[in-house]
């Protein structure tokens, strides 16, 4: 083997060393904004059940509202 070989050898292998190591960093990278986003999904999915249950109770009060309302007027028409 000669020298030149060997120091093409060592280029190559600086060079995979050196890509492996930026691939590992940007896996990390990545890592970590999965788990943010993962967090911020877990969070979002809870205030959406929040705005659900508020919005079958609201739901539920403007059904009885709407039904006192019906019988109201079913009473003032009787009145006439």
């Amino acid at each position: 083997m000669s020298i030149d070989f060997i120091n093409e050898l060592e280029i190559k292998v600086d060079t995979i060393v050196n890509s492996l190591q930026k691939t590992r960093d940007d896996n990390k990278e990545k890592e970590s904004r999965i788990q943010e986003l993962e967090q911020k999904n877990e969070q979002l999915t809870g205030e959406l059940e929040g705005i659900r249950n508020n919005s079958s109770t609201v739901q539920t009060q403007l059904d009885t509202a709407s039904e006192k309302i019906k019988n109201l007027i079913s009473k003032l028409e009787q009145v006439e």
